[in-house]
């Protein structure tokens, strides 16, 4: 019986469920779907397709040593699979779950309902550890925890050859508008990369994560493969909890990662949850907030990096250029751009995950929304740009980096360079007065204006209406610590259908 796997953001054969089975049963033909329209889409980049593309040579060299190379067509999902059966008589599909944005979710429902039609099973497998369907979130993270142990998926032994694939290129894909490709990448293999995370770059992990240069050092920088899947989410959490058993001295590094790798999975439960939060905030009072405050220069401004505060253009001049940035990075962007500029937040969503190599939808919505304050269950983080720049980068030297036209100013003016006196500033006035602007907004209005326009939003509600509001978010999406007794919500478990797009 011959079985073809589908591989989608799932590029590697280790702890892949869907391939093991698939081998179980029969000959299998590996298939990834080169998509057009999905690069089109308005939270994708060529640069992520780079990064796919060198996944994807990794992930056929593998499967090749098995026995059968990878098959990689181009077109609709729908179409291709149904001409991959026809051809080489399939009698089932074999792919992960996937938690992603409508248009793949939107692409599922018509790949289901062509094999539905052919009666083609298809059969889905969990990747992470987020669950579908109604969830109960009081006993979510028992669940997670249970699944994040279990033994890993062996890989096949063997792949019978059912088809050798004409070599050729793969695609150069174009995009209409685009943000461009990474001048500067972090273009170590996985292996490279996990192996020197856990060797020694970990050692320094807890206290260099929030700083802009340590972090990018210290960091373990496997986001990417995880986005893509050439890592295995559980792979790296038992490896890590492995490690942390026999490392007494980096105790709190590892136990930092570890808690960051089960918070991965929360944030994607937010999104399986409740996909309209792509396009909707969560609390359904902060709908049409700032919606009528966007202003292009202040968004231009801020996509290119040049808003006149150092560390906030250096943050995201080093993201256009390498398609990374630390967690508080990347706060603090989408911070600063909702409050102290007062755009909304999906503009400010969109430019980031086209940016971001590592985008995974699950994560970066439920972020974003958390950073620009419409959640109505999280603390307003409105970090001030210039406190920031001083306890972050002291020195300078990140910004100095990435924001050249500021390379000679003194450090006592390195964070606020239009506050610098007369007779500072003529020294560097070819640096400082011609080539780098000046504040976008005075900080301390700009945050003025953004604690008013919160307050007055609210006061358009009902108070016991908009904290209704709020107990709706919290049951659905808070964390917690230990089980609630009053709530007795089922959980379900079905495979196919993300729940809340058709509610869009």
């Amino acid at each position: 019986m011959r079985q073809l796997v589908w591989f989608k953001r799932d590029l590697r054969i280790d702890d892949h469920a869907p391939l093991y089975e698939a081998a179980r049963q029969g000959a299998v033909l590996p298939v990834y779907i080169i998509e057009p329209d999905y690069w089109q889409q308005p939270d994708t980049s060529l640069r992520q397709w780079h990064f796919i593309k060198a996944s994807l040579q990794r992930l056929d060299q593998e499967l090749t040593k098995l026995g059968q190379p990878l098959i990689i067509e181009v077109g609709p999902a729908s179409h291709v699979l149904l001409a991959l059966c026809q051809k080489f008589q399939i009698c089932q599909v074999h792919s992960h779950e996937e938690t992603g944005n409508l248009w793949t979710y939107q692409r599922d429902l018509a790949v289901a309902r062509a094999l539905k039609r052919q009666s083609i099973p298809w059969r889905q497998y969990r990747q992470f550890a987020v669950l579908r369907g109604s969830v109960n979130r009081n006993h979510w993270q028992r669940e997670t925890d249970t699944w994040l142990k279990e033994p890993l998926v062996p890989r096949p032994a063997r792949l019978p050859l059912l088809h050798e694939p004409d070599p050729k290129p793969l695609p150069e894909l174009t995009r209409s508008r685009d943000i461009g490709a990474c001048i500067q990448r972090f273009d170590a293999s996985l292996t490279t990369t996990y192996d020197s995370f856990f060797r020694n770059r970990h050692q320094h992990y807890l206290r260099s994560i929030g700083k802009p240069a340590a972090s990018a050092e210290h960091s373990s920088r496997l986001s990417p493969f995880l986005a893509y899947g050439e890592l295995s989410l559980r792979q790296l959490f038992q490896d890590t909890q492995l490690k942390l058993q026999h490392s007494a001295a980096n105790r709190a590094n590892l136990s930092a990662f570890l808690s960051r790798l089960r918070w991965h999975c929360h944030f994607i439960q937010k999104f399986e949850t409740e996909p309209a939060i792509e396009f909707l905030p969560m609390h359904s009072g902060f709908i049409g907030f700032r919606e009528d405050s966007f202003e292009p220069h202040r968004y231009s401004s801020w996509c290119t990096g040049h808003t006149g505060y150092p560390l906030i253009d250096a943050c995201m001049r080093a993201l256009l250029a390498t398609g990374w940035l630390h967690f508080r990075g990347r706060a603090m962007l989408a911070s600063f751009a909702s409050y102290y500029l007062g755009l909304p937040w999906r503009p400010i969503a969109l430019h980031l995950a086209k940016c971001f190599i590592d985008y995974e939808p699950g994560i970066h919505y439920p972020q974003i929304q958390m950073q620009c304050g419409v959640t109505g269950i999280n603390v307003n983080r409105m970090y001030n740009p210039v406190k920031q720049s001083k306890e972050r980068d002291p020195s300078g030297s990140y910004i100095r980096y990435w924001v050249p036209e500021l390379a000679t100013v003194p450090t006592s003016w390195i964070h606020t360079p239009w506050l610098m006196p007369c007779s500072v500033r003529q020294r560097f006035a070819s640096l400082v007065s011609y080539n780098y602007p000046a504040p976008i907004v005075d900080p301390d209005a700009a945050i003025k204006s953004a604690r008013q326009a919160l307050l007055q939003w609210k006061e358009k509600l009902d108070p016991i209406d908009w904290q209704v509001r709020k107990q709706q978010v919290i049951e659905k999406h808070a964390s917690r610590r230990r089980p609630h007794r009053h709530v007795t919500t089922k959980v379900s478990t079905r495979q196919i259908g993300l729940p809340g797009f058709e509610d869009l």
